[in-house]
């Protein structure tokens, strides 16, 4: 176990990487990134378009792009998979509201 958690950690150690939160809109995804950015629940507006912030741990930066999830801007999700290192879909469960867990 502890072997292979060193070498993911080699894959992500002191570089940049693209991450995307995808998910229907009201799924709490601009939650998650501000929760990582700031460490701390924000109240938040449905996003139009997407929100981007940079977050570094241990000298690896992720640059974590939150893209609205409204139905009239799926299509466009597409373009944001350029370059991806990881891609995190965001779901509702039923009786938690985001930012409630």
């Amino acid at each position: 176990m502890g072997i292979l958690f060193t070498r993911i950690w080699r894959l992500f150690n002191h570089q940049e990487h693209k991450v995307i939160i995808v998910g229907l809109d009201n799924a709490g995804k601009t939650t998650i990134l501000y929760q990582f950015s700031m460490n701390e629940v924000v109240h938040t507006s449905p996003t139009i378009g997407s929100n981007v912030e940079e977050i570094v741990i241990n000298n690896t930066r992720f640059l974590m792009w939150d893209i609205g999830g409204q139905e009239s801007l799926r299509s466009s999700w597409n373009t944001y998979y350029t370059n991806v290192r990881v891609c995190k879909q965001v779901k509702i469960t039923p009786g938690i509201l985001p930012g409630e867990c």
